[in-house]
């Protein structure tokens, strides 16, 4: 095969990697904010905070995703065709499982963890449009890429497989976290530095459920994506010699699943009364949202200064958006279901 042959079959794969990316913010988010921040005490601040930086790190990962695409020369989609609807079924190669946008739950946390399983770990607890990925989990979808690029390298040189132009990536002026640092990729050893972020971000190591983080504060350990949320299933901390195959054993901290805003599952538009205040705002979110969505794809395809407005301006709108909702009752009948954003297509006006 020519290397544009090779090239017309990876594209496709890391589209879908990106897509797949994208679908875990959604419901990471609707977990994350539908947490009450009680002015009287806040139970729940661990979990949040654990749910929140891995919804950070996901939005890393299609960042770095975004990267590898733009060095291959090749061109993001982000819009209404390529985004996630929800009820969402996610297929494995040898599991699927529904993901729904819903309030912070136990079933939230064990969909959590199905989403970030590690290959020799077995998930016994569980909790439509669909998302199929060819592979046993998301790491080894990622290392099935990885042996994709280095064979595409060995046979045509990296010169010719990594031929974007590296100024339209997004580097460390336009990104700034406390979750990870943008990798530029111009080579196979900048490719591979990459998606090994994303893996072990994810899914950790064999030998280990921790992994070197480094950021723009700090470089430090932190606990991959699936054992976090196995913290938050046993409500402990890890101790720095837990193996992947146990449980944690640290300091306990506070879960209360009971101390949520009882929000709808899977929300539509068609759910809020037209003209009514929830209706407006999911009106308000979802054009935030695709507005984020396209501004993403703008910055991953040649313009990485608009990042900084999809970040700081969309998704910062979005959150205040979805806090307002939660916080409101659906109808006066005496149901307590509150409202919550439905992250659905809004062509903006752009």
């Amino acid at each position: 095969m020519t290397l544009n042959e090779q090239k017309s079959e990876i594209f496709p794969l890391l589209q879908k990697a990106m897509e797949l990316e994208l679908s875990t913010i959604p419901p990471y988010m609707t977990a994350w904010l539908s947490i009450k921040k009680n002015q009287n005490g806040y139970k729940n601040h661990v979990a949040a905070n654990l749910i929140r930086s891995v919804m950070m790190e996901e939005m890393l990962h299609m960042l770095l995703v975004g990267n590898l695409i733009s060095s291959l020369g090749g061109k993001v989609s982000l819009r209404e065709d390529n985004i996630p609807t929800y009820p969402l079924t996610m297929n494995f190669t040898d599991r699927n499982f529904p993901i729904n946008l819903m309030a912070f739950s136990r079933e939230a946390i064990s969909t959590f963890l199905e989403i970030e399983k590690p290959k020799e770990i077995e998930v016994s607890f569980r909790a439509f449009a669909a998302i199929d990925i060819p592979a046993v989990t998301i790491g080894e979808f990622y290392n099935e890429i990885i042996i994709r690029l280095n064979d595409m390298c060995d046979e045509f040189g990296e010169p010719a497989v990594f031929c974007g132009d590296p100024s339209k990536q997004i580097e460390q002026n336009y990104y700034w976290s406390s979750n990870g640092k943008p990798i530029v990729i111009t080579n196979k050893e900048s490719a591979d530095k990459a998606l090994e972020i994303i893996i072990k971000q994810g899914e950790g190591t064999d030998e280990s459920i921790f992994i070197e983080s480094e950021d723009y504060f700090k470089k430090s350990e932190e606990v991959a994506h699936f054992f976090r949320f196995k913290e938050i299933w046993y409500g402990r901390y890890y101790s720095p010699t837990d193996k992947p195959q146990q449980e944690p054993s640290g300091d306990p901290f506070t879960v209360d699943y009971n101390d949520v805003f009882p929000i709808k599952q899977n929300p539509k538009s068609s759910d809020y009364e037209p003209s009514s205040q929830l209706a407006t705002l999911n009106n308000a979110f979802n054009l935030q949202y695709s507005l984020m969505l396209l501004q993403l794809e703008q910055a991953f395809n040649g313009t990485p200064s608009v990042l900084y407005h999809a970040i700081v301006n969309s998704m910062h709108s979005m959150v205040s958006i979805a806090m307002e909702m939660m916080s409101l009752k659906i109808s006066d009948n005496g149901d307590e279901t509150c409202g919550a954003p439905s992250f659905e297509w809004i062509s903006p006006p752009i």
